[in-house]
């Protein structure tokens, strides 16, 4: 590129980054003799940017089988490829709920027990709703959220509930712990959440989770419309189909995220 000839341009910062970004695809670890090969760059070269980053506190080394890893601090990195990945594959299926609808169709990711809104396909008889890409939701009174916490152990939602108590949106609005734990069953159960007015009122949202292989969930999906038009029969259908699509697009991650770490990963065969 032009910009790599221009003076300004610091090459071993562009190697640093290539470096990070290599790790961030891998989730259980790279040795230097492959992320060298993959970079095209010479070992000893990215032993001394890997060196760097071990001394700053941005990634480890797995003393078993000398592989380099991020931190968790670092995680935003590979939060930001499952973002991509997750709207591209997620695209298709929420258009499809969108015509089949005409409601919003809302697409959120977990992020720091909050739901970060990362795709709003806006519907033809939807009500304007507050909600709007790259901003964040509580997981308490949405369905994005409850769908979400659904998924999760008791002891896991009580502690994403200590952390963020549950505030009052609305005269619908759970905020009593206890009464949201036994709410969180049910949903459960049925495999979809409702927002029934609980975050804006007039609006009933519908929802349901995207979970990864091992069952954890990482997103959401939802359906979003005024209370007249989601409503009896009408919630069942919908939650019928975000179900269907929830299925479909785990799946789709699930198999695009094994095939990179495939591609990435030859010291392991799994996550281990």
């Amino acid at each position: 590129m032009a910009s790599r000839q221009n003076a300004n341009f610091l090459k071993v910062v562009g190697k640093t980054f290539h470096v990070i970004e290599a790790l961030a695809k891998s989730q259980s670890g790279v040795r230097l003799s492959l992320l060298a090969r993959d970079l095209k760059q010479p070992k000893a070269t990215v032993f001394r940017v890997l060196y760097t980053l071990k001394e700053l506190g941005y990634v480890k080394q797995d003393p078993r089988n000398e592989t380099y890893q991020l931190v968790q601090e670092v995680e935003w990195l590979r939060r930001s490829e499952l973002r991509e990945t997750l709207k591209r594959t997620a695209r298709p299926f929420l258009e499809k709920l969108l015509a089949q609808f005409e409601q919003t169709v809302c697409l959120a990711m977990l992020d720091r027990d909050q739901l970060l809104y990362i795709e709003i396909l806006e519907g033809l008889r939807s009500i304007r709703m507050a909600a709007t890409v790259n901003t964040y939701a509580p997981l308490h009174s949405t369905s994005l959220g409850k769908a979400i916490l659904s998924c999760l152990g008791p002891a896991e939602v009580e502690q994403a509930l200590k952390r963020r108590p549950p505030a009052r949106l609305t005269p619908n609005t759970i905020t009593s712990s206890r009464v949201l734990m036994k709410h969180l069953a049910q949903v459960r159960e049925q495999g979809y959440a409702i927002d029934n007015e609980e975050t804006e009122e007039g609006a009933r949202c519908v929802g349901g989770a995207l979970c990864n292989s091992g069952g954890k969930p990482f997103a959401a999906i939802s359906v979003s419309g005024p209370i007249s038009h989601i409503a009896g029969e009408r919630v069942s259908e919908i939650a019928r189909e975000v179900k269907k699509a929830c299925r479909r697009i785990s799946e789709l991650i699930a198999f695009e995220d094994s095939g990179s770490r495939a591609g990435n990963t030859p010291t392991r065969g799994s996550d281990g």
